[in-house]
């Protein structure tokens, strides 16, 4: 038996060799040979992703007798040497342009390979062609401007530049024209339940201030007009209006803000709570419904040309078409490399702060600002604790965020008491806070800095 297997085998080894090629594959595979051979669109795919380029003939011959699907081509030709090139050269474009490969990229990467090139002479030629170039120009432009490198931190605004119509020139004068639009995180969850103030799980802890106007029930349209009406005029651009997914009444008070909204000045996006176990499906069905449910009514946010929709700590695993997607969540630190929130502990350009310790940072044109933060009466394992030192972080926050000259900035929060970072009027600072806000508001507006004490 061993006999008639040898020669068997040999020839199948050889057959496998001549199947997966040498380290660059194929010469001319950007658009290899004829083939006389009608691929599957499924290999076709599959080569594509893999490869950056259509199988063979024989290679259509081999995959033909077996069973497949995309993936798995995909998959067994990513793990060939030719694979493994076509990935470190896709890897190429994160580094040097700050962005995903597009399948009009292909061309160049089969170039590189079919020529031989070395890893570091394609990134050179990369960095050399007129996209290369351009993402260099607009980098220094942000260097130039605002003192910060966008690398890592600020890419989306890098790539939205890189891929404007705009010459350099062009560029730099909205970059300095550029100023922030301010929101502030608005919750709708509050009312009396057995005799306490508070959401429908939690009571507000007794040591916390309360809203100077009473503690009231968040659902009525007095208590949203007044607080509408207090943020317009402090300037303020935007309301994040935070919405428990799984309750109907959340859904509701949502309606009645965006229903009291026109005439006020005040735009509002929504920010949907209680998804970070949800499945992709389900948050992207959550999703789907706000876009429907809100993003057509008046004073609706818009970014970049569409509605704005943001989720509370839940990964952006999933995508819904015609709308700006952002993951707003808290952590230790958002460092590039070190944002233990994703896996890979990379930044990503959906990412958006909570809010942060002083010195905040600059995340994807966002810095947060609190006034304070205090949680030790809320039973958590994990406790921290802000003073407000009477205004003196809030102030110390706010002139940070101008100094870093970003797209937004957010507060947090207009009546977040479990935490204790509200702003409204309370019985324990009156209206301070608000005299405060409607400065550095104006001063955000302006491009201007100031102490605002």
């Amino acid at each position: 038996m061993s006999r008639v297997l040898t020669p068997i085998l040999i020839c199948l080894g050889l057959s496998v060799a001549l199947l997966v090629g040498s380290l660059w594959g194929e010469a001319g595979a950007a658009a290899p040979r004829p083939s006389r051979i009608s691929a599957s669109p499924i290999l076709v795919e599959g080569y594509a992703e893999a490869l950056c380029r259509r199988p063979a003939d024989r290679e259509t011959v081999w995959w033909d007798g077996q069973s497949f699907d995309r993936d798995k081509v995909a998959a067994d030709l990513g793990e060939t040497q030719e694979g493994r090139s076509v990935a470190e050269a896709r890897g190429l474009y994160p580094t040097v342009l700050r962005r995903t490969t597009r399948a009009d990229d292909c061309g160049r990467i089969r170039e590189w390979i079919d020529r031989r090139l070395s890893l570091s002479d394609a990134a050179r030629d990369l960095a050399a062609s007129p996209e290369g170039r351009r993402v260099a120009v607009v980098r220094q432009l942000f260097v130039d401007e605002f003192g910060r490198d966008p690398l890592d931190w600020d890419e989306g605004a890098l790539r939205r530049w890189v891929d404007s119509p705009y010459t350099g020139a062009e560029i730099a004068s909205r970059l300095r024209a550029q100023r922030p639009l301010v929101g502030v995180h608005y919750f709708t969850w509050y009312r009396m339940r057995n005799g306490a103030w508070g959401n429908d799980v939690t009571p507000v802890p007794g040591e916390a201030p309360h809203p100077a106007m009473g503690q009231y029930a968040s659902d009525e349209a007095g208590v949203m007009r007044t607080h509408i009406g207090q943020m317009a005029a402090l300037g303020i651009d935007f309301v994040i209006v935070h919405i428990n997914s799984q309750s109907p009444a959340s859904w509701t008070n949502a309606r009645t803000l965006f229903r009291l909204l026109p005439g006020s000045g005040l735009e509002a996006a929504v920010l949907l709570d209680g998804l970070n176990t949800e499945s992709r499906a389900s948050k992207a069905m959550w999703v789907a419904q706000a876009r429907e449910e809100f993003s057509r009514r008046p004073g609706y946010l818009s970014v970049y040309g569409q509605p704005l929709i943001m989720v509370f700590s839940a990964p952006l695993d999933f995508t819904t078409p015609g709308v700006v997607l952002r993951n707003v969540y808290w952590n230790d630190r958002y460092d590039p490399g070190a944002n233990t929130f994703n896996k890979d502990l990379r930044l990503y350009p959906t990412d958006w702060p909570f809010w942060a310790r002083s010195p905040q940072p600059l995340v994807n044109g966002i810095v947060p600002v609190i006034p304070g933060y205090i949680d030790t009466q809320l039973g958590r394992t994990r406790t921290m604790e802000h003073p407000r030192e009477t205004g003196k972080l809030y102030r110390d926050q706010w002139r940070r965020a101008l100094s870093l000259h970003p797209e937004f900035i957010l507060i947090y929060s207009w009546n977040e008491y479990f935490e204790r970072t509200a702003i409204e009027p309370t019985d324990t600072w009156g209206d301070a806070y608000l005299r405060s806000t409607a400065c550095f508001v104006a001063h955000a507006h302006r491009g201007t800095t100031g102490d605002c004490s």
